[in-house]
């Protein structure tokens, strides 16, 4: 990699001058970035919120059935918009505040091909006795779009890859799963239900890594080795630029000594289907199957981002590892 990633601090401290050019990280005068956080073990639970609630948008036609005009959905109002999972699947626009679902709410006619709603009315008022809103859309008061506040159905895991909903299925995939496994669960909180050599519980991600190294002779490796994608790196001068990152093939194990300068390069293991979705609600699970090992730096580049059909087509293909 180009440097060392900037961990999100804003540039706050950027002063520092350098002499000479990076070359394996910034030199010494450069700021180092933060301490990596303290491994702990904490009880692997279902989350905390029963359903999560957010507020859906009145749709006008089909677009569970009608994939073009599910695309207009997507395309006028990005991830607010998804498929849910199970067996009868259905589309809708949940949003995170009243706001947000109200200045798309207006949209929706225009949008369908229906006469477009009048926006000069005033924003969303709430309803008496209840945690929904409404907006006035025409000159009488009972023309109007209602947001209701109610819980989001979890997306579905499948990943559209080429236009073809794909299951996740990667490396870790003939490993025994573990005692629990469900949305927004984590690899780091979650016992693997398997024994360390000293007999006492090993968490998830432990156990992850162990059978990586073993595969590896004693090295943990990347199983997106050579994937790139556009970080942020310090320059010779210590300022910030972007730079195309790719990743590298052996991780450190930040239980290992000596720890490397570039806390990018520690090993972890990522949710392909991220734990949370672009709603904050919980999505993807703890199952191995949703697993890959890489580095801290891709894992923070792809933490909240809905996963790119090239990380769904490396991890089905990697070979399995076997337990």
């Amino acid at each position: 990699m180009l440097g060392v990633l900037v961990w999100g601090f804003g540039g706050a401290g950027l002063t520092g001058a350098c002499d000479s050019p990076p070359e394996l990280g910034p030199p010494k005068a450069c700021p180092a970035p933060p301490d990596i956080p303290t491994e702990t073990s904490t009880e692997c639970s279902m989350s905390m919120e029963d359903a999560c609630f957010r507020y859906r948008i009145q749709l006008m036609g089909n677009p569970s059935a009608d994939l073009e005009l599910r695309k207009k959905y997507i395309g006028a109002f990005g991830d607010a918009c998804y498929m849910s999972e199970g067996p009868t699947p259905t589309f809708n626009c949940f949003y995170k505040t009243p706001e947000e679902a109200c200045e798309a709410g207006v949209l929706v006619a225009e949008l369908y091909g229906a006469a477009p709603y009048d926006k000069s009315y005033p924003a969303c008022e709430p309803i008496p006795g209840t945690e929904n809103y409404y907006r006035q859309v025409g000159p009488d008061p009972a023309i109007h779009i209602t947001i209701s506040y109610e819980p989001a159905p979890r997306q579905s895991p499948l990943i559209e890859v080429d236009g073809v909903p794909t299951e996740v299925s990667g490396p870790y995939r003939d490993l025994p799963e573990p005692p629990t496994v469900g949305p927004g669960h984590e690899f780091n909180n979650c016992s693997s239900g398997m024994l360390a050599a000293d007999g006492t519980s090993l968490l998830q991600h432990r156990y992850i890594l162990e059978v990586n190294r073993k595969a590896h002779g004693g090295e943990i490796h990347s199983d997106l080795a050579g994937f790139k994608w556009t970080c942020e790196v310090y320059n010779a001068n210590c300022e910030i630029v972007e730079a195309e990152c790719e990743e590298p093939l052996v991780l450190h194990d930040r239980m290992g000594k000596p720890a490397p300068f570039d806390p990018g390069l520690f090993a972890e293991v990522n949710h392909v289907v991220p734990r949370k979705d672009q709603r904050s609600c919980d999505w993807g699970t703890n199952s191995n199957k949703n697993a890959a090992v890489i580095s801290r730096a891709l894992n923070q580049w792809l933490r909240n981002k809905n996963p790119p059909a090239e990380e769904i087509q490396r991890v089905n293909a990697a070979k399995a590892y076997t337990p």
